[in-house]
Order: C-alpha cells, then structure tokens, then sequence
C-alpha cells in the first residue's frame, strides 16, 4: 500500500510539473504511449436445463351412489319478519348432487423441466493505454501476449457415450 501510494505522489508531482511520469514505475523521463495487455476476470451466467421427477397419484373411476337434495337460500323465505334488510335476498333453490365413492388410485411419475443458473468466472483480455518509460515498456513488449485459446472439438450429439 506504501508502495502504490508512493506512485500516486509522485505521478501527482510530475503532472504538476508539466512532465510525462512513468504510469508503471513512475519515474520522471521520457515516455511513450504503449498498449498494455490487462487480463481481467468476468462473471458469465450459465444456463443450465434438466428435468425433476414429481409423483402423482391418478384417480381410477368412481361409483356413483345416491342422490342427494337440499333446499339452499331459504334463510329469508321461512320467516319475512325476521329478515334482515341490510344483506342480500335470494329465493329458496333446489341443489341436487349425487355421491361417489372413489376407487383406487394409481401412482404416476411425471418429468418437470428445471432451470438451473451457473455464475463462472472466465478471463476476459482488454488494452489498456499507458505512458510508460522506455525502460518499463520494453518490459511490457517481452511480456507474453494472451494465452493461446485451447479448441475442444464440438460434441457429437449422434455419438452414444
């Protein structure tokens, strides 16, 4: 932390002069500008598709049984008196249904399609523009450049593994 600190005051110094510092070691002389390769890393989301077994149960058919009846909405009806004004007011209805008894039911699987995301930090390469010392940019001309990319071939979706 001295260190880049101690860069800091000197190249502030230097621009205060009016001379050109060094960006990388900051002396005071001669510089030039130079492209400097920065190899940085960035976050890439990777989607990722599959599938998720979920059990579920099928009803087979039922039995129907007896008919069953009831009066519905009669509350009012009964007794016009009693009634109370302020909630609604229907006429009395016949519901008619009919009960069942269920048979057995059968156990099923069935395929959910999930989504999974994968956040992967690759290496991602940029110039940067500096002004550097003849000293410092002969350093960054020997430097190597990017690696050299390793090609795997694409996957044959024909070829069974």
């Amino acid at each position: 932390m001295a260190t880049s600190l101690a860069l800091v005051n000197v190249a502030a110094t230097c621009f205060a002069i009016g001379h050109t510092c060094c960006g990388h070691c900051g002396c005071e002389s001669e510089c030039r500008k130079v492209c400097r390769l920065v190899c940085e890393e960035k976050n890439v989301e990777v989607i990722c598709w599959g599938c998720q077994c979920e059990d579920f149960c099928l009803p087979g058919p039922g039995t129907p049984q007896c008919q069953q009846c009831e009066m519905v909405c009669a509350d009012c009806n009964e007794a016009n008196a009693a009634c109370d004004c302020t909630k609604p007011h229907a006429e009395p209805k016949r519901f008619v249904w009919t009960r069942w008894i269920p048979s057995c039911g059968e156990l099923h699987t069935k395929k959910k399609l999930m989504k999974k995301v994968v956040t992967k930090k690759v290496p991602s390469y940029k110039y940067v523009v500096e002004d550097l010392c003849a000293n410092c940019a002969a350093d960054c001309e020997k430097s190597p450049s990017a690696p050299k990319a390793v090609m795997t071939p694409p996957i044959d979706p024909t070829i069974a593994r």
